[in-house]
């Protein structure tokens, strides 16, 4: 047999074992799913997959069904977020929360609920998950099921109030001290640990800041993204020099329970994170300002951007 025969009987062969393969995947498979692993139909997979799939009792299920996300807010933490002059919320994780509903085909609700009360609310089932971030606290998760990835981390420093002498972290520690802290937050806790001879006056994040401002209070621990608003405000405020005194990564929160909602936005922050979504919007909202008054402040961009 001379090399052209040769040659022709490999190709039968090789087609032979080709069709045998496709044969077998389709008794093994169903015919409908064989045809993808047919060179004809390999450019006409085209179909997106449904946008969910949820067990028919959860939120997640819900949600899709209805078309409407119900999202509890406490609007008052410029720029993360906050109200327009015409009432209409806003602000960088607003931003992200009308990019999360869209996704779900869902149209964002918004129920306006004060900060100290959002764990309680949500575990009343008053709305359906926070329309805005939280810090991870580990006592917050025995209340709610926060989101495994971070839409936000904030960097935490000290505004002082106008003609202040304190010039570090120790000094914060005296009986003669007061900080303003907002009410139920991760500073409030921590502001007990770190200073429990201060004297800490529980606030709403405005009250505290213009309490700093008018000279009230002595300091406030903050996030740096409401600094660059509180100095433009009364540029006699100012902020303690020298590292953030902590840093907090903050995400959304929902019903105990819900891991296919958990799911459903563990796996869309990481999506907008790899699309620089989140980075993006950070430093147009908080970022850029921050750091020209010298705060650290991180946005949070993919690991793999720029590999």
């Amino acid at each position: 047999m001379d090399q052209k025969e040769n040659m022709t009987d490999s190709v039968v062969d090789e087609k032979a074992g080709r069709r045998s393969f496709i044969k077998g995947a389709a008794l093994a498979l169903g015919a409908g799913a064989v045809g993808a692993l047919t060179p004809s139909s390999a450019g006409a997979v085209t179909a997106e997959p449904p946008v969910a799939k949820a067990t028919d009792d959860s939120l997640l299920a819900k949600i899709i069904s209805s078309k409407k996300i119900r999202f509890g807010v406490d609007l008052g933490f410029p720029p993360l977020q906050y109200k327009k002059s015409d009432g209409t919320p806003t602000g960088y994780i607003i931003d992200l929360s009308v990019r999360l509903a869209a996704s779900l085909g869902a149209t964002p609700e918004w129920v306006e609920v004060p900060f100290a009360n959002l764990f309680a609310q949500q575990a009343a089932g008053r709305f359906d998950m926070s329309g805005i971030s939280a810090t991870i606290r580990p006592e917050r998760a025995q209340r709610v099921l926060f989101a495994g990835a971070p839409s936000f981390v904030e960097s935490n420093v000290v505004l002082l109030r106008p003609g202040s002498s304190l010039r570090s972290l120790a000094q914060l520690n005296s009986s003669s001290v007061t900080i303003a802290v907002v009410v139920g937050s991760s500073q409030e806790a921590a502001a007990k640990i770190l200073y429990p001879r201060a004297t800490l006056k529980r606030l709403t994040n405005q009250e505290a800041l213009a309490d700093v401002a008018a000279g009230r209070s002595d300091a406030m621990i903050v996030g740096e993204f409401s600094v660059a608003a509180a100095i433009k405000a009364n540029p006699s405020v100012k902020v303690m020099k020298g590292n953030p005194v902590f840093v907090d990564e903050n995400s959304y929160f929902m019903p105990l329970g819900e891991y296919d909602l958990k799911h459903y936005v563990d796996t869309w922050l990481r999506y907008e994170t790899s699309h620089n979504e989140l980075g993006a919007r950070w430093d147009e909202y908080v970022g850029n300002d921050a750091r020209k008054l010298g705060l650290k402040s991180v946005a949070i961009y993919s690991n793999w951007k720029g590999a």
